[in-house]
């Protein structure tokens, strides 16, 4: 006989919180992983919840594009999933609505939807912000509140790309995840996608709402990300393994793209953690 999937509380993840706070609408949470990949089993949540995964390699098998830079992962009330850490040493914000919430927000009825891989820069800015504020002792809860409520409003704006994307697209795509240290013209990817300059620029538009160029510095910055999230890389040396010009051209261009510098991002990622005592130890689930 099949044992029962576990079905977590609101809150409740896979890990130890090092801050946590609940609020009105929105319970806000950092928390360090405490179980093993092996040891996570399938298991659903009886709340709406995003987790941002700020330090170690997250595996999550949520819907949407996998790209470098912190993973952003938005669960619907009641999804089974089985998302995880690999290796020790993870770090995670959870924004967790009670379904409830979350019908009112939606408005709809809470429904085990697919959980979706949040890639927008937006998204990930607002995550980030919470993040660095649930970690600041003296933020004020009305601004938590408002950024839960501003990531939530990523989910509700988000549509999704069509299963019929050109083909040409996957490879623009796939040159610029080759390609993206080197100095590239939009010809480039052009060439390498087999379409005209101006063609190429359109169904970027249409398909991503941006630029071939914001596509790259996208690319570069989700590369520092990932660079800064899993070691101790120096930034300077970070910015030119992403294609940036030298370490202040990427502070720029980071603090535009999430809001805060790569030093700033660095401490979030789990380098130097400075928070609040431990309010809450509750096990639950990622």
């Amino acid at each position: 006989m099949t044992a029962p999937r576990t079905a977590f509380s609101q809150g409740r993840f896979y890990g130890v919180s090092t801050v946590e706070r609940q609020l009105p609408s929105v319970r806000v949470a950092h928390l360090s992983a405490t179980i093993s990949a092996e040891g996570v089993e399938e298991h659903s949540h009886d709340d709406a919840h995003f987790v941002l995964a700020t330090h170690g390699r997250y595996l999550t098998t949520a819907w949407g594009p996998e790209t470098e830079g912190p993973p952003l992962v938005f669960n619907p009330p009641g999804v089974v999933h089985r998302d995880r850490f690999v290796g020790a040493g993870g770090h995670f914000l959870a924004v967790s609505f009670e379904a409830a919430t979350w019908r009112d927000l939606a408005g709809q009825e809470p429904t085990a939807g697919d959980a979706l891989r949040l890639t927008g820069t937006l998204a990930r800015t607002c995550a980030l912000r919470l993040t660095r504020a649930i970690l600041t002792r003296d933020v004020e809860p009305v601004a938590l509140e408002s950024l839960g409520l501003e990531l939530a409003a990523q989910v509700q704006t988000s549509i999704r790309e069509s299963d019929h994307r050109p083909g040409w697209l996957a490879a623009a795509e796939a040159f610029l995840a080759d390609a993206f240290d080197q100095p590239i013209a939009v010809a480039d990817v052009a060439r390498a996608a087999g379409v005209h300059p101006v063609h190429l620029a359109r169904g970027y538009r249409r398909w991503f709402g941006a630029t071939p160029g914001a596509r790259l510095r996208t690319r570069r910055l989700e590369r520092a990300a990932d660079l800064l999230m899993l070691g101790r890389t120096p930034i300077g040396e970070i910015a030119l393994r992403a294609g940036f010009c030298d370490q202040s051209h990427l502070n720029r261009q980071f603090r535009l793209a999430y809001g805060v510098t790569p030093g700033e991002f660095a401490r979030l990622c789990g380098r130097r953690l400075d928070v609040a005592s431990v309010q809450d130890g509750g096990a639950g689930a990622i």
